[in-house]
Protein backbone atom coordinates (compact mmCIF):
# COMPACT_ATOMS: atom_id res chain seq x y z
CA UNK A 1 0.00 0.00 0.00
CA UNK A 2 2.90 2.03 0.75
CA UNK A 3 4.26 1.55 -2.15
CA UNK A 4 1.12 2.24 -3.91
CA UNK A 5 0.95 5.69 -2.68
CA UNK A 6 4.74 6.15 -2.82
CA UNK A 7 4.39 5.28 -7.20
CA UNK A 8 1.39 7.63 -7.41
CA UNK A 9 3.45 10.19 -5.66
CA UNK A 10 6.44 10.17 -7.66
CA UNK A 11 4.45 10.30 -10.94
CA UNK A 12 2.52 13.17 -10.01
CA UNK A 13 5.88 15.01 -9.47
CA UNK A 14 6.51 13.71 -13.01
CA UNK A 15 3.52 15.29 -14.31
CA UNK A 16 3.60 18.62 -13.22
CA UNK A 17 6.41 20.54 -14.04
CA UNK A 18 5.75 18.68 -17.67
CA UNK A 19 2.01 20.47 -17.60
CA UNK A 20 3.83 23.92 -16.74
CA UNK A 21 6.07 23.47 -19.98
CA UNK A 22 3.05 23.08 -22.07
CA UNK A 23 1.54 26.00 -20.49
CA UNK A 24 4.13 28.71 -21.59
CA UNK A 25 4.98 27.26 -25.16
CA UNK A 26 4.52 30.01 -27.80
CA UNK A 27 3.01 29.44 -31.19
CA UNK A 28 3.18 31.72 -34.34
CA UNK A 29 1.48 31.66 -37.43
CA UNK A 30 1.69 33.14 -39.99
CA UNK A 31 -0.06 33.36 -43.59
CA UNK A 32 -0.03 35.66 -47.07
CA UNK A 33 -2.71 37.26 -48.32
CA UNK A 34 -3.35 40.46 -50.72
CA UNK A 35 0.21 41.21 -50.96
CA UNK A 36 0.68 40.95 -46.78
CA UNK A 37 1.99 38.91 -44.49
CA UNK A 38 -0.39 38.49 -41.55
CA UNK A 39 0.50 36.64 -38.18
CA UNK A 40 -0.96 35.08 -34.78
CA UNK A 41 0.96 34.55 -31.68
CA UNK A 42 -0.11 33.07 -28.62
CA UNK A 43 0.90 30.77 -25.82
CA UNK A 44 -0.34 27.18 -25.79
CA UNK A 45 -3.22 27.98 -22.79
CA UNK A 46 -4.74 30.61 -25.86
CA UNK A 47 -3.87 33.43 -24.50
CA UNK A 48 -1.95 36.03 -26.71
CA UNK A 49 1.45 36.69 -27.06
CA UNK A 50 0.84 40.60 -26.95
CA UNK A 51 3.88 43.40 -27.17
CA UNK A 52 6.05 40.17 -29.13
CA UNK A 53 8.79 40.90 -31.36
CA UNK A 54 8.99 39.34 -34.96
CA UNK A 55 12.12 39.73 -36.32
CA UNK A 56 11.81 37.95 -40.43
CA UNK A 57 15.06 36.73 -42.06
CA UNK A 58 15.36 35.23 -45.18
CA UNK A 59 17.80 32.41 -46.68
CA UNK A 60 20.94 34.15 -45.86
CA UNK A 61 19.85 35.38 -42.13
CA UNK A 62 19.80 38.70 -43.32
CA UNK A 63 16.86 40.86 -41.24
CA UNK A 64 14.39 41.71 -44.04
CA UNK A 65 11.56 43.23 -41.66
CA UNK A 66 11.16 43.59 -37.79
CA UNK A 67 7.99 44.31 -35.97
CA UNK A 68 5.83 43.65 -32.42
CA UNK A 69 2.25 42.12 -31.99
CA UNK A 70 -0.49 44.05 -31.12
CA UNK A 71 -2.29 43.57 -28.09
CA UNK A 72 -4.45 40.98 -29.52
CA UNK A 73 -1.37 38.59 -30.35
CA UNK A 74 -1.79 40.05 -34.72
CA UNK A 75 0.66 41.97 -36.78
CA UNK A 76 0.62 42.84 -40.56
CA UNK A 77 3.22 43.75 -43.04
CA UNK A 78 3.95 44.34 -46.54
CA UNK A 79 5.85 41.68 -48.23
CA UNK A 80 9.07 42.82 -48.63
CA UNK A 81 10.18 43.78 -51.97
CA UNK A 82 13.10 42.51 -53.61
CA UNK A 83 12.88 38.73 -52.10
CA UNK A 84 14.46 36.10 -53.70
CA UNK A 85 14.12 33.36 -51.09
CA UNK A 86 12.10 31.97 -48.25
CA UNK A 87 10.78 33.67 -44.94
CA UNK A 88 11.72 32.52 -41.84
CA UNK A 89 9.38 34.49 -38.67
CA UNK A 90 10.89 34.53 -35.51
CA UNK A 91 8.80 35.34 -32.66
CA UNK A 92 10.41 35.96 -29.82
CA UNK A 93 7.82 36.76 -26.77
CA UNK A 94 10.47 37.20 -23.82
CA UNK A 95 12.17 34.86 -21.04
CA UNK A 96 13.25 32.20 -23.81
CA UNK A 97 9.75 31.83 -25.09
CA UNK A 98 10.77 31.60 -28.75
CA UNK A 99 8.58 30.35 -32.28
CA UNK A 100 9.27 30.66 -35.85
CA UNK A 101 7.25 30.20 -38.67
CA UNK A 102 8.76 29.83 -42.68
CA UNK A 103 6.91 31.00 -45.39
CA UNK A 104 8.12 29.33 -48.90
CA UNK A 105 9.06 31.29 -51.74
CA UNK A 106 6.44 30.88 -54.35
CA UNK A 107 4.15 32.00 -51.40
CA UNK A 108 5.44 35.50 -50.98
CA UNK A 109 5.60 36.30 -55.24
CA UNK A 110 1.80 35.42 -55.77
CA UNK A 111 -0.14 38.70 -55.20
CA UNK A 112 -3.79 38.27 -56.42
CA UNK A 113 -5.49 41.47 -58.74
CA UNK A 114 -8.61 42.55 -57.79
CA UNK A 115 -10.07 40.98 -60.94
CA UNK A 116 -8.55 37.36 -59.65
CA UNK A 117 -10.40 38.55 -55.92
CA UNK A 118 -13.50 38.89 -57.83
CA UNK A 119 -13.90 36.02 -59.86
CA UNK A 120 -13.17 33.82 -56.75
CA UNK A 121 -15.75 35.19 -54.46
CA UNK A 122 -18.03 34.92 -57.59
CA UNK A 123 -16.90 31.05 -57.76
CA UNK A 124 -17.72 31.04 -53.67
CA UNK A 125 -20.83 32.72 -54.30
CA UNK A 126 -22.25 29.85 -56.58
CA UNK A 127 -20.99 27.16 -54.30
CA UNK A 128 -22.81 28.34 -51.38
CA UNK A 129 -26.05 28.85 -53.38
CA UNK A 130 -29.09 26.38 -52.89
CA UNK A 131 -27.54 23.00 -53.08
CA UNK A 132 -28.94 21.25 -56.23
CA UNK A 133 -32.31 19.01 -56.95
CA UNK A 134 -29.65 15.79 -57.52
CA UNK A 135 -27.96 16.50 -54.42
CA UNK A 136 -31.16 16.66 -52.50
CA UNK A 137 -32.77 13.22 -54.01
CA UNK A 138 -29.57 10.83 -53.40
CA UNK A 139 -29.68 12.70 -49.55
CA UNK A 140 -33.00 11.01 -49.64
CA UNK A 141 -32.87 8.30 -51.13
CA UNK A 142 -29.55 7.40 -49.20
CA UNK A 143 -31.37 8.03 -45.72
CA UNK A 144 -33.99 5.60 -46.59
CA UNK A 145 -31.84 2.56 -48.00
CA UNK A 146 -30.23 3.14 -44.73
CA UNK A 147 -33.61 3.22 -43.01
CA UNK A 148 -34.62 -0.01 -44.41
CA UNK A 149 -31.17 -1.61 -43.53
CA UNK A 150 -31.81 -1.07 -40.14
CA UNK A 151 -35.16 -2.66 -40.21
CA UNK A 152 -34.19 -5.78 -42.13
CA UNK A 153 -30.98 -6.27 -39.39
CA UNK A 154 -33.64 -6.24 -36.63
CA UNK A 155 -36.63 -8.21 -38.21
CA UNK A 156 -33.12 -10.66 -38.90
CA UNK A 157 -32.27 -10.62 -35.26
CA UNK A 158 -36.24 -11.13 -33.79
CA UNK A 159 -36.49 -14.05 -35.61
CA UNK A 160 -33.15 -15.52 -34.01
Amino acid sequence: MKIKHTLTFALLLAIIPASYAFAHKVIIFAWVEDGYIHTESSFGSKRKAKNATITVVDEKGLIVHKGMTDPEGNYSFKIPEKVDSDLLLKLDAGTAHQAQWRIPKNELVTVHSAKDTQAAMKEKEKLEESPSVFKIITGIVIIFLLAFAVKFLKRKTAKK
